[in-house]
């Protein structure tokens, strides 16, 4: 059973574009991140707990969240998922209930 109840079909309502990183060459010797479209889906996106930071002496803030969606191959950690409001960088990936229907990042 997944911690997020997803029954509905509204709850799987946020369009995700998974992406993953392309290091190319920057021309120095070195190399340049970009990222590449992987796959496109719907999900469902929890916040789970802030965090508030202090760094160089000014007050910050970070969210978790909890990315739900179908099982899908090929998700892991390294890559992301952007909305049209903000990128989520996945740090891990698990079938909740070991049954290849949903994953959580």
């Amino acid at each position: 059973m997944t911690s997020l109840q997803v029954t509905r079909p509204g709850d799987m309502r946020h369009r995700l574009i998974l992406e993953q990183p392309v290091f190319v060459s920057d021309g120095g010797g070195g190399t340049a991140r970009s990222w590449q479209l992987a796959a496109t889906l719907w999900g469902a996106i929890t916040p789970l707990s802030p965090a508030q930071s202090v760094e160089a002496e000014q007050p910050g803030g970070r969210i978790s969240y909890r990315v739900t969606c179908r099982f899908q191959t090929g998700i892991k950690p390294g890559q992301r998922f952007r909305t049209t409001q903000q990128i989520l960088e996945i740090y891990a990936v698990v079938d909740p209930d070991g049954r290849r229907r949903w994953i959580e990042c």
